[in-house]
């Protein structure tokens, strides 16, 4: 099965940065070709290799339809999740079904580009400049070269992923909407998935959001061998599903499994018929959803997914003045965030929490925070925590939590609570990316 996504992993300095000026978007349309980029290849079905973009290597499988079909057909780009490759994700999601009914499909294999989570590039820190972005060239210089070659419609361009795919998938449809008829977002990262700059405002396009159900999680080691806690997928499709569903040029559905687990949802002729149906240029608002067929494993809906708040704990008043602040911050932002928390679970029940009570954390820190220092950062987290909320949910919406740690632990080396914090980040390496200042203890 396909890897997910390390939460808070970066693996360049850059991205450690929180208080950077934003970059500007990525241009729309074919990149600039270096000087030793290749030519476009042939398309023949089956791998290719070989194929310079942006002065990077690249490997990529082709489907093709029967020969029956003539005409230009519509395209699938589709990306694989952390742990395989094309050839894997064509095979597990039965992507020659795609082909079966007209689609040519280009499934590219990933380089380990991209500084948040090095599997495909689609993940930045809304505050960091991004840099050129490898895979998205990719994507153009596919397309244009796949246009040039073969009879392909140009009103029927999707994109695809699963896991990893998916998040690749997310921030393809915000960065290329203006090219792309829609594509299908599977068990993907919604959060920092958007192009550097501004919001964008998508083109009108079909998006369909799945995941596995409740039970989509993942937890294993990415092929660096970091420990990936485990993952919750459920939020993500949420903010995904209701973001696409607010678009008013968007076709928004969403696609939930039966708890099937972090796995593409088998419904491919069902897919297609959507697809096929809705080429670019397509009115917003007049699609209507066929039934599912049997076997599916899911129910799907053009509503978007909400999903329930988690129980708000309150924290305990205590003498120590800061600690009911701090800990209810950490409460607010991460315990009561169904994608921050799973994550990290251990740290948080190594700092005194549990699923329902805060307590435990108040009580450390009025045992434990009693130097001068202490004092400082309690003052500080009490200060910057004022009318900070976390409602939004995800990892963009622990953010306060990142931000006012950092802040208030640079410079306090002798704070207990800060060395309590990090102590409890230890185990958790992917956390601690996101927590520089930890560094320093």
């Amino acid at each position: 099965m396909a890897a997910g996504v390390v939460l808070f992993a970066c693996s360049a300095p850059a991205e450690r940065e929180l208080a950077q000026d934003v970059g500007a978007n990525e241009p729309v349309g074919e990149s600039s070709a270096a000087a030793t980029d290749s030519a476009c290849p042939t398309f023949r079905a089956g791998a290719h290799e070989g194929f310079v973009v942006s002065g990077q290597a690249r490997s990529f499988q082709v489907l093709l339809p029967p020969a029956s079909f003539a005409g230009p057909r519509p395209i699938l780009f589709a990306y694989h999740g952390t742990s395989e490759s094309g050839a894997r994700f064509v095979s597990r999601a039965r992507l020659a079904e795609f082909a079966a009914r007209g689609f040519v499909v280009i499934a590219p294999d990933a380089k380990g580009n991209g500084s948040f989570w090095p599997v495909w590039d689609a993940m930045h820190l809304p505050s960091a400049s991004a840099p050129r972005n490898l895979d998205v060239d990719l994507f153009d210089r596919l397309l244009s070269c796949a246009t040039s070659k073969l009879s392909i419609d140009r009103t029927r361009v999707f994109a695809t992923g699963h896991s990893a795919g998916g998040i690749f998938t997310n921030h393809l449809l915000r960065a290329r909407s203006s090219v792309l008829a829609g594509g299908i977002p599977a068990s993907g990262v919604f959060d920092l998935t958007g192009p550097a700059g501004p919001p964008p405002s998508l083109d009108g396009m079909l998006v369909i959001v799945t995941w596995g159900g409740d039970n989509d999680r993942y937890s294993g080691s990415t092929p660096s061998g970091v420990h990936v806690p485990e993952f919750s997928f459920v939020e993500q499709a949420s903010l995904a599903s209701k973001y696409y569903s607010a678009q008013s040029g968007v076709d928004h559905v969403r696609c939930r499994g039966n708890d099937v687990g972090h796995a593409w949802i088998p419904a491919n002729d069902w897919f297609i018929d959507l697809m096929l149906a809705h080429p670019k240029g397509t009115p917003a608002g007049s699609l209507q959803l066929p039934p599912l067929p049997p076997g599916a494993r899911a129910s799907c809906s053009t509503q978007p997914y909400e999903l329930a708040p988690l129980p708000q704990m309150t924290c305990p008043s205590t003498p120590r003045s800061g600690c009911t602040e701090t800990c209810q911050l950490v409460a607010d932002c991460a315990v009561e965030n169904r994608t921050v928390g799973p994550s990290l679970a251990s740290a948080l029940r190594n700092m005194g929490f549990t699923t329902s009570s805060c307590g435990g954390c108040v009580q450390r820190c009025q045992a434990g925070a009693t130097s001068a220092a202490d004092q400082r950062v309690l003052a500080c987290i009490s200060d910057w925590a004022q009318g900070e909320t976390c409602e939004a949910g995800g990892i963009e919406g622990a953010f306060p939590f990142f931000l006012i740690v950092n802040q208030c632990c640079s410079n306090a080396a002798g704070s207990a609570m800060c060395r309590q914090v990090c102590s409890a980040l230890d185990s958790n390496p992917a956390a601690k990316a996101f927590f520089p200042v930890c560094q320093s203890f």
